[in-house]
């Protein structure tokens, strides 16, 4: 049988008290205070992988929504020891680390904390990977992500162009980008996971994963999945729904992949072929075609 190997969110989770967490994720600066910076990136199976200079190299990054702390590839632990958790609830010891400066084009993310470790698995799939962009740095910009051209735009202004169509966030402690979708008429509450291939992760077991299991066809299919732990063979359910609904979006065709997960996701495939935008200063996503 043929399998299909596909990048999860890596969603990581500092095992310190969540005050803590918290409290380092707000740490540190962007230098200069006012920024405008235009590049163009790669993607790995529609991941964004953006090229940031960290320790004087150039090497490309895992832009991850759900990565509640960024992740820096070293082959050995530096700092103090943590356990993070995993899209999969799996669970590894990383290092812990201050980023003295990381630098994306001009811009310079300053003291922005992070863990560290060696992410096989990951590591082999992307060249010249350096690790995973998460929210203390995504949260500190806005981000213009202009899927079809492969550019992506920082700033610390407004970027929108009147054209978007925001997606509700629901407020958390934390800030986690989560919003409400809505399947065959229920809602449900799914997390924005731009570091998953995902258009539609449901975790098996769930209300959700038993109803569309019974309204439509779906088949085993055998995977090598990433996630915090390195790779993993799973088989997952795969199928395919006519529509999903978030805020006055509708999403059609929609792949979804039903296996073990921590929580339902929607992840970067959901928008391919349109221009997603990040507003950090208003708290919001949004969205609109090409």
């Amino acid at each position: 049988m043929k399998y299909t190997y596909t990048l999860v969110g890596l969603l990581v989770l500092g095992a310190l008290f969540s005050c803590s967490v918290n409290q380092k994720m707000k740490r540190g600066k962007v230098v200069p205070a006012n920024f405008y910076e235009k590049i163009s990136f790669t993607t790995a199976k529609g991941i964004v992988l953006v090229p940031c200079m960290f320790e004087g190299e150039v090497k490309h990054y895992y832009f991850d929504t759900g990565a509640q702390l960024s992740g820096i590839q070293r082959t050995e632990l530096k700092g103090k020891r943590v356990t993070v958790r995993g899209a999969s609830n799996r669970s590894v010891e990383n290092g812990t680390e201050v980023l003295k400066s990381f630098k994306i084009g001009n811009v310079d993310f300053r003291n922005t904390f992070a863990t560290n470790g060696d992410l096989e698995g990951l590591k082999e799939q992307i060249p010249n990977f350096g690790g995973v962009i998460g929210r203390p740095i995504i949260d500190r910009a806005n981000w213009l992500i202009d899927l079809p051209n492969k550019e992506l735009i920082i700033s610390d202004q407004n970027l929108s162009d009147g054209q978007f169509l925001d997606i509700p966030l629901i407020a958390t402690p934390n800030g986690a980008p989560y919003t409400m979708i809505k399947v065959n008429g229920k809602s449900y509450k799914a997390i924005i996971d731009l570091g998953s291939t995902a258009m539609l992760n449901v975790p098996e077991g769930t209300e959700l994963a038993e109803e569309l299991m019974n309204r439509f066809e779906f088949k085993d299919q055998p995977r090598d999945r990433y996630t915090v732990g390195g790779l993993q063979k799973i088989i997952q359910q795969v199928g395919t729904i006519p529509f999903i609904e978030v805020g006055e979006h509708k999403f059609e065709k929609i792949e979804v992949a039903i296996n073990t997960s921590s929580q339902i996701r929607i992840g970067i495939n959901l928008f391919k072929g349109r221009v997603l935008y990040i507003d950090n200063q208003n708290k919001k996503y949004s969205v609109r075609n090409k």
